[in-house]
């Protein structure tokens, strides 16, 4: 009974992030406000971010992938975004 609770309590939200995208999120009560310039930074590692979260997170790789930065450590463990695109850095692939 008081997983139903639980589900007829939620109030979905629409929220737009800083690329201008809108995204439905099942349950208000699962937004945790990002409040450190480092949340906003897209750290290399994950590890250091003051608050680390899946909100947190998520955006991380998000701001990461917008500026081709495909590789995010989290601390011994190395994330990759796939681009599906041919990247460069200073003029040369990085696939080379």
């Amino acid at each position: 009974d008081d997983e139903k609770k639980d589900d007829t309590d939620a109030v979905p939200v629409l929220v737009k992030t800083s690329d201008g995208i809108l995204h439905k999120i099942s349950d208000s009560a699962k937004l945790v406000q990002l409040t450190c310039p480092e949340d906003y930074q897209g750290l290399p590692d994950v590890l250091h971010l003051p608050h680390v979260t899946e909100a947190s997170l998520l955006h991380a790789l998000r701001v990461r992938y917008s500026r081709d930065d495909i590789y995010t450590s989290a601390g011994p463990i190395l994330v990759s975004v796939n681009p599906y695109k041919e990247i460069t850095i200073k003029g040369k692939s990085l696939y080379s």
